[in-house]
């Protein structure tokens, strides 16, 4: 036999001992466990006084479930009376009967008849079956002395009168609070002086402009706003007739006064002129501020933007930027800043 025939031979001799030794070792320890359970007493589980869930292996025999009568019957336990929540027998109640309406007695004497909407209810009618009483403290009576089967006199059901019903009051037609603006009270507060002959117009001492902010207010679709209504507005608002034909605000009455804002026509040639006014009809018109000019910036254009507004509540219309685009929040924050922007540099000029 050459070498690889030998190694083979004895590797297979291995694997067999190893196998084998295996098998007679899980017999020994089988052997073993036998030997201490019945040492342990399992064998003899049949004959035991105990219950069949009873197991010597774990701790007290184990867990073992007993019934209430068992403990009852061993005298652990004495048997519970009953219960005030228990059921008992429902009594029996006394029939109800509806009391005739008060417009029906003439004279005659009516037998109580049965009111269809009570008989039709179990609860509140004569109860033929048992019915499932209610819980709750006063739900049973466990009084010995009273006798159940004993039906009182039939009670009776009592309309009770329906209120009068008293006419809603006519609520009051309350117009809308107004809403004043800034600009309008700042108008109230004025006091009209007296013109001088040679009192220049309203906005012809404004000064060159190096910038310009401006608010468009446009007409919905398929309309205009009104000449007169437009006229009348603006002199609420404090604005004049003036230069280039067109309305301008000052910060005092007097003319004289740095000019705040300026109103246009949105059409050609741009201009308000007082004979025609009251057939003037436009799409829409341009609030614009130049700067420099007010000594308050920011104040003027707060009063413009309300102005402007003050239109749209009116007249209906909205808002737009100097490129025609729909003024926002964010539209109106940035015009701030271009005003703070041009104080700011105004300023360093100065210095």
């Amino acid at each position: 036999m050459s070498l690889r025939e030998w190694l083979i031979a004895i590797g297979t001799l291995v694997i067999l001992g190893i196998v084998i030794d295996g098998i007679r070792r899980m017999r020994r320890a089988r052997k073993e466990s036998m030997a201490i359970s019945s040492g342990m007493g399992a064998d003899d589980l049949d004959e035991s006084p105990l219950d069949d869930e009873y197991n010597p292996e774990l701790p007290n025999g184990g867990a073992r479930t007993v019934s209430r009568d068992v403990l009852e019957e061993r005298g652990y336990v004495r048997s519970e009376r009953p219960s005030r929540f228990s059921k008992t027998e429902p009594k029996p109640t006394r029939p109800v009967y509806q009391e005739p309406a008060p417009e029906a007695e003439s004279g005659q004497e009516h037998e109580a008849q049965p009111d269809p909407e009570l008989a039709s209810d179990p609860a509140l009618s004569v109860a033929d079956d048992p019915v499932e009483p209610e819980s709750g403290w006063t739900a049973h009576r466990n009084d010995p002395d009273v006798d159940d089967g004993i039906v009182g006199e039939p009670r009776i059901a009592r309309r009770e009168p329906e209120p009068e019903k008293k006419p809603a009051p006519l609520e009051e037609e309350t117009s809308p609070p107004l809403v004043t603006s800034e600009v309008e009270e700042d108008t109230a507060r004025r006091e009209t002086p007296a013109r001088a002959s040679g009192q220049p117009l309203a906005g012809a001492n404004r000064p060159e402009a190096r910038e310009v902010i401006v608010i468009n207010v446009l007409a919905r679709q398929s309309d205009e706003f009104r000449g007169e209504a437009l006229k009348k507005l603006f002199e609420a608002c404090g604005l004049e007739h003036g230069d280039m034909d067109i309305y301008h605000r000052h910060e005092e009455a007097d003319t004289t006064s740095p000019v705040q804002f300026s109103v246009a026509n949105a059409v050609e040639p741009g201009t308000f002129k007082p004979v025609d006014m009251p057939g003037l009809s436009t799409p829409g018109i341009s609030f614009f501020m130049s700067l420099p000019g007010p000594t308050k910036p920011l104040q003027a254009f707060e009063f413009m933007l309300e102005t402007a507004q003050a239109v749209v509540r009116n007249l209906g219309g909205e808002l737009k930027d100097e490129r025609r685009s729909v003024m926002t929040p964010q539209t109106i924050e940035h015009c701030r800043q271009r005003i703070r922007e041009f104080e700011r540099k105004q300023r360093s000029q100065r210095a």
